[in-house]
C-alpha cells in the first residue's frame, strides 16, 4: 500500500479508487549469498504505477494549504460520503509542475457529498455548517448535494441529468477527464483518492473530453480559460472520438 508524507511529518496510507488491478510478475530468483538487508516485503513495496502516481498527484495537492485544511476538517460535518474534486486538486498540481505557487488562481473548491435527504433545508444546512467550518479559510468553498444534482441541472445547462446514488458518480461526469479526481480524509491514518479515469492527464497537463453528458461549450469555455493559466497545457478538441484531434500548442 502507498503511503503519503505530509509537510508536518504525518504519514498516511493511501487507497486509491478503483482499485489498481493486480499484474503477475516474474519470481525473482532466491540471492545466492547472505543479504545485508532483509527483502521488503509486497506490503511494503510501491509496486503498482497508479498507486505511485497516485502518491505523487496526492503529495503536491495537499501542498496547497486549503486543500489540505478542508480535508482534515470536512470529516467534522458528519457526512457519510463526500469528496473534495475538480479544479482544486488537478489545477494545484498544474500549478507546481508550471512553477506556480499552490493555490495561484484557485478561488473554488468543490466538494460533492450525498445525502439520501432532497430537501433544499437540508443542503442549506450543511452549506451554513460549512461555513462557520471554514470561515478562516480566503477561497469559496462549495458543497453541492449529488442526490439533488438532476433536480436542477437541467435548467441550468439544458442538459438531462440522471438521479445519483452516490458522490463518486457526480465526479464521473465532469465535461473533462483531468477534473474527475477526489480526495478523502478517512479516519485518522488514511487518503482516500478517487480516479475513475487514471491520474496521467493530471500529471502530464492534458485536457482531455469526458462525454458522459453532452457538454461540449461547456468543455470548449473551460479549456479556453485554462489555456491563458497554463500555456504547456495540451487540449484535445471535444469531437467524434474516432476524428479526436489535439488542439496545437
Amino acid at each position: 500500500m502507498a503511503h503519503i508524507f505530509l509537510p508536518d511529518g504525518q504519514n498516511l496510507r493511501l487507497r486509491l479508487f478503483p482499485k489498481p488491478k493486480l499484474t503477475k510478475r516474474r519470481r525473482k530468483p532466491e540471492p545466492t549469498s547472505l543479504a545485508l538487508f532483509d527483502v521488503p516485503t509486497e506490503d511494503d513495496a510501491l509496486d503498482k504505477p497508479a498507486e505511485r502516481l497516485a502518491a505523487r498527484v496526492a503529495e503536491l495537492c495537499l501542498l496547497n494549504r486549503n486543500n489540505a485544511e478542508i480535508l482534515n476538517r470536512m470529516p467534522d460535518l458528519g457526512l457519510r460520503d463526500w469528496w473534495l474534486v475538480s479544479g482544486c486538486l488537478f489545477q494545484t498540481v498544474w500549478n507546481l509542475r508550471s512553477g506556480r505557487a499552490a493555490d495561484k488562481g484557485i478561488t473554488d473548491y468543490d466538494v460533492c457529498y450525498f445525502s439520501e435527504d432532497l430537501s433544499w433545508d437540508a443542503e442549506d444546512e450543511v452549506i451554513r455548517t460549512a461555513a462557520k467550518l471554514f470561515a478562516d479559510l480566503p477561497v469559496n468553498i462549495q458543497l453541492r448535494n449529488q442526490a439533488r444534482v438532476h433536480l436542477w441541472y437541467p435548467e441550468k445547462f439544458g442538459v438531462a441529468y440522471p438521479p445519483l446514488t452516490t458522490a463518486s458518480e457526480g465526479v464521473l461526469r465532469f465535461p473533462c477527464s483531468a477534473q474527475a479526481v477526489g480526495l478523502k480524509r478517512s479516519g485518522e491514518e488514511f487518503l482516500d483518492v478517487y480516479a475513475p479515469f487514471g491520474l496521467g492527464d493530471v500529471w502530464d497537463m492534458v485536457a482531455r473530453p469526458n462525454r458522459a453528458l453532452p457538454l461540449a461549450q461547456v468543455y470548449a469555455e473551460k479549456t479556453i480559460r485554462w489555456r491563458t493559466e497554463w500555456n504547456k497545457l495540451v487540449v484535445y478538441q471535444w469531437v467524434d472520438r474516432d476524428s479526436e484531434r489535439m488542439i496545437p500548442a
